[in-house]
């Protein structure tokens, strides 16, 4: 990847200003410029992105999208609840980047990928739909997850720190968690939970009934409208650099 051709690009395409971190960001990404990471903890190895803070977990009460997305948990539920007895697909996970990790009991319903709505997901969860549009949600993948009794989603890293994964849990029994970092937390149905995954993550299951909940990204709240715009652009390039990589 030639960063001078991109940035080119870039500013041809969002405009000249507010591009000096992306910049850092593209000369991380060839090997150009070292990383400083800012958190032992913290491993975004695919994608680094300077000068946002490195936090395990974000505060929900800072982000003015978060209480819509909690008004509509009854009417989220409902269709994660139609789409189970309506014996909808719901598949082990696997991606690109942890299928090698084997884990087994997590299972998904693919609402997007890379940012584009499946079109059952569309047609058969509107309110989902309505709510996640209403947030800065990012490229990679939303979803309904299902942690099954036992399963363990061991440590692992999203390999990204310009975005957060969000979680809204539907249903909760007792014996489940998730550690960020050195932070163990549980889920409470209904309201939200942001972290960052490029901090070592994991989550269990040690009840009996499942654990499920609508999972999404969004863009880390420091990024500038710009960078986001700058980012958007360039997100398909990165995912051919690094399934070339």
């Amino acid at each position: 990847m030639d960063v001078e051709s991109v940035m080119a690009e870039l500013r041809e395409t969002v405009g000249g200003e507010d591009l000096e971190r992306v910049e850092e960001c593209l000369r991380i990404l060839t090997g150009e410029q070292a990383p400083e990471y800012l958190h032992e903890d913290q491993e975004p190895t695919r994608l680094f992105f300077p000068g946002i803070s490195a936090l395990p977990w974000h505060d929900t009460a800072a982000q003015p999208w978060v209480a819509g997305v909690e008004a509509r948990y009854g009417e989220i539920l409902a269709e994660f609840t139609a789409l189970r007895e309506g014996q909808a697909r719901f598949a082990p996970y696997e991606d690109l980047y942890t299928k090698e990790l084997g884990w087994q009991g997590w299972d998904t319903y693919q609402l997007y990928r890379n940012g584009v709505w499946t079109d059952e997901a569309a047609e058969r969860c509107p309110a989902t739909r309505a709510a996640l549009d209403a947030t800065p949600h990012g490229p990679r993948d939303g979803m309904f997850t299902i942690l099954n009794p036992g399963a363990h989603i061991t440590p692992h890293t999203g390999g990204v720190n310009l975005l957060l994964t969000a979680h809204l849990p539907l249903v909760v029994p007792d014996g489940c968690a998730i550690t960020v970092g050195d932070d163990q937390r549980g889920w409470e149905e209904g309201k939200v939970i942001l972290f960052d995954d490029s901090f070592i993550h994991e989550a269990w299951n040690r009840g009996t009934d499942r654990r499920a909940v609508l999972l999404w990204d969004v863009w880390h709240p420091e990024l500038t409208p710009v960078e986001v715009r700058a980012l958007e652009f360039l997100m398909p390039r990165f995912q051919r650099y690094f399934t070339a990589a």
